[in-house]
């Protein structure tokens, strides 16, 4: 686990994994939610949703109380690498779990349904009195076009966002993975 030798990098293969699951949990209860009109999965969503934000900060924290128990610190640099590292897995991990239910399990049931919620007789009269018309029209044809879209397509969009948004935390939980514990210690 020391430091110098840069063993802490095995930690984020693993960390990688479990934000990755969950990332991929969240998802799955999303798109089966909207399919099924389930309001539980909806809500295991949202709570999902918590999880998958507060993970990696726990996950970096716990990396940060292993090093300090063998009596060394991360740099900030070295825990960039790690978190970087981390969600690259999670990242990775994720898009093969979207990849195989758009490739596998999907058959083109959630934009199917996507399509009747949106061309809904209320939602069409909804987006005209808003003057949306031809928002809406657009949005219609977007859904056309995502809905023919290869698996792999699907999977490579919702991949490159994953890879934006942990690129963009990776900074703050580098600050918890690196943060000094002794000042901790020493306010006792």
């Amino acid at each position: 686990m020391a430091t110098k030798n840069v063993t802490y990098r095995s930690y984020s293969m693993e960390y990688g994994t479990f934000v990755g699951l969950s990332w991929g949990a969240l998802f799955l209860s999303y798109v089966e939610g909207i399919i099924y009109d389930n309001a539980l999965l909806i809500l295991l969503c949202f709570m999902l949703c918590g999880v998958a934000f507060v993970l990696p900060f726990v996950l970096a924290f716990r990396l940060n109380r292993k090093v300090f128990l063998i009596g060394e610190n991360l740099s900030y640099l070295q825990g960039l690498i790690f978190s970087i590292s981390m969600f690259m897995y999670a990242c990775l991990l994720n898009g093969l779990i979207v990849y195989a239910y758009f490739q596998f399990m999907d058959d083109g049931s959630l934009f199917g349904r996507l399509n009747e919620m949106l061309t809904m007789p209320e939602m069409t009269s909804t987006y005209k009195s808003l003057g949306m018309g031809e928002q809406y029209a657009q949005m219609i044809d977007m859904m056309k076009d995502m809905s023919g879209l290869s698996a792999l397509d699907k999977a490579l969009i919702v991949f490159n966002n994953n890879f934006f948004y942990g690129l963009t935390f990776s900074f703050v939980v580098a600050i918890v993975a690196s943060y000094n514990l002794k000042r901790i210690n020493n306010l006792k």
